[in-house]
């Protein structure tokens, strides 16, 4: 898989949608090393939101062990 590369409009879009249904915080981070986001504190019910929601863009979240960080890649055609 690719990893996607967001513009700022893309990432305000997931916050807000995130925001509807969530009290935590979408933090992401954007430098030399690539793009990923954060939460404050792992969470599975938005975890499961955020994957469902880059899914049917055609896209991937995929979330580290302790399910706080997570890169989002492009689906494979």
């Amino acid at each position: 898989m690719i990893g996607h590369t967001f513009d700022y409009s893309e990432v305000l879009k997931l916050k807000a949608a995130c925001a509807e249904h969530f009290p935590d915080h979408v933090h992401f981070h954007d430098g030399c090393g690539g793009q990923y986001f954060s939460l404050d504190a792992k969470n599975d019910a938005l975890r499961d939101f955020i994957c469902d929601y880059f899914h049917d863009l055609g896209l991937t979240a995929e979330f580290t062990d302790d399910g706080t960080i997570f890169t989002i890649f492009e689906n494979k055609a």
